[in-house]
C-alpha cells in the first residue's frame, strides 16, 4: 500500500527553509517567532505569525492557520482540508525539500496506528471501493485530520505515467543551455532549466508531457560534461514507462490542430529521433518531430503516432552502433502501421548535429 505519513513530513519540514523557498525574509524576533505579510489575503502589514519550533502559523487578520504542511499546501494552491490535496502537497514537499515522508511500499504490520478520524477515512475508502468500478477506489468521503498518521489509500490499479501533482522550479538561465546555443525562446517553450533540489538536483531537466499535454515526468541530463562516475548522464524517474510516451508529441499535435483550424495544409509525416536535443534542433525549424527516449520504438509509441493522424514516418536515429541496431528493430515496427522511411547518418553524427544544409533539405525525406 502506497502512503504518505503526514506527521513525518511535517516534522521533517524546516520552517525557515520553507519560508525562504517561497521568497519570505526569515527574521526571528528572538523567541522563534517570525512575522510575514500573509500570502493568503491582501496583506500590507505583516499579520501572519509562524513559530519556527512548533511549525505552525496563524494569520491574525484573515484567521487562516495550520501547520507547516498546511502552509505549503495553500502556497501551492491545494486545500489542506481535502485528503487528496493534502497528500499531493506532501508528495510535493518531499520532492522539493528532499525529505522522506514514508512514501514507500510498507508491510501492513509496519503501518503506524491511525487516529480515530484516520480509521474512519480508511473504512470509508473501503466502502466506496465496494460501490466503485473495478479495483479503483473513489476519493474517500470522510475527512482526514491533518495530524493523523493514517495512510491515504491509493487505487489498486494505477494509471501508466499519471500526471504529476507538482512542478519543479527550474533555473532557465544556465550555462549548460547557453553553451549549447539553445535559443531562449526554445528554453521557454519547452520549460527547460536546471534543478537545484530533489532527485534531479544538478541536472538540466526536460519536462515530459503525454499526448494531451499533461505533465507526467521530468528527465534530467547531468549539467556538465565532467560527470561523476556514480551518476548516470541521463536520468528518468523510477517507474516511468518511456515506451508509452513520445517526447514532444503534445506540441506536434497542438501545432497540427492549429493549422487544421486555419484551413492550412498539414504534413502527414513525422520525424522520429532518439533524444531531446535532436527534438529541439528540428522543432526550431518547424519539423514535426518526436523522440522515442533512446534507440528503440514500441508498438504503443507507433499507435500514438497513428492516433495523432500521421500516416508516414521518417526514422533518424544516431549515427552509431546503437542507432543502427535500433533502426533495424524500429523500422519493421513502424512499417507495420505506417509508410516508413529511414535516414542513415554518418558515423558519430546525431540529428542535432546535422548540417544546416541537410536540415534545410529534410522536407524531401518527409514528403
Amino acid at each position: 500500500m502506497t502512503w504518505i505519513n503526514f506527521q513525518t513530513v511535517r516534522e521533517s519540514l524546516d520552517v525557515s527553509e520553507v519560508l525562504t523557498h517561497y521568497g519570505f525574509d526569515v527574521k526571528p524576533n528572538g523567541q522563534d517567532q517570525v512575522k510575514i505579510c500573509c500570502p493568503f489575503h491582501d496583506d500590507h502589514k505583516p499579520s501572519c505569525g509562524l513559530n519556527l519550533t512548533k511549525g505552525v502559523f496563524n494569520c491574525f487578520s484573515c484567521q487562516t492557520k495550520g501547520n507547516i504542511l498546511d502552509f505549503v499546501a495553500r502556497m501551492e494552491g491545494f486545500d489542506p482540508d481535502q485528503p487528496r490535496d493534502l497528500r499531493k502537497a506532501a508528495v510535493l514537499a518531499c520532492e522539493v525539500f528532499e525529505i522522506d515522508g514514508g512514501s514507500k511500499e510498507t508491510p501492513a504490520d509496519d503501518q503506524p496506528k491511525a487516529k480515530t478520524k484516520g480509521e474512519q477515512a480508511v473504512k470509508a475508502a473501503k466502502r466506496a471501493d465496494t460501490a466503485g468500478i473495478g479495483n479503483v477506489s473513489p476519493t474517500p468521503s470522510a475527512k482526514v485530520d491533518a495530524t493523523s498518521t493514517a495512510p491515504i489509500l491509493e487505487p489498486d490499479v494505477e494509471a501508466v505515467n499519471p500526471p504529476l501533482t507538482f512542478e519543479l522550479k527550474l533555473e532557465p538561465e544556465h550555462p549548460f543551455l547557453s553553451d549549447r546555443k539553445i535559443a531562449k525562446e526554445l528554453v521557454q517553450e519547452f520549460g527547460l532549466g536546471c534543478a537545484k533540489r530533489g532527485s534531479m538536483a544538478g541536472r538540466v531537466c526536460f519536462p515530459i508531457h503525454d499526448e494531451e499535454g499533461a505533465l507526467i515526468a521530468y528527465a534530467g541530463r547531468w549539467a556538465s560534461d565532467d560527470q561523476a562516475d556514480d551518476k548516470p548522464r541521463y536520468l528518468l524517474p523510477k517507474g516511468f514507462e518511456k515506451s508509452r510516451v513520445l517526447y514532444n508529441l503534445n506540441r506536434v499535435i497542438a501545432k497540427r490542430e492549429q493549422l487544421i483550424k486555419k484551413g492550412e495544409v498539414v504534413d502527414d509525416a513525422i520525424v522520429i529521433v532518439e533524444g531531446y536535443w535532436s527534438v529541439l534542433r528540428l522543432h526550431a525549424v518547424s519539423v514535426p518531430v518526436v523522440a522515442s527516449f533512446g534507440a528503440s520504438l514500441s508498438l504503443q509509441q507507433v499507435s500514438l503516432i497513428v492516433q495523432a493522424g500521421f500516416r508516414k514516418a521518417v526514422l533518424i536515429f544516431d549515427g552509431d552502433e546503437g542507432g543502427r541496431k535500433g533502426s533495424e528493430q524500429a523500422l519493421p515496427v513502424l512499417a507495420s502501421r505506417l509508410f516508413a522511411k529511414m535516414v542513415s547518418l554518418e558515423d558519430g553524427v546525431k540529428p542535432d548535429e546535422m548540417s544546416d544544409e541537410f536540415v534545410a533539405g529534410l522536407p524531401r525525406y518527409v514528403r
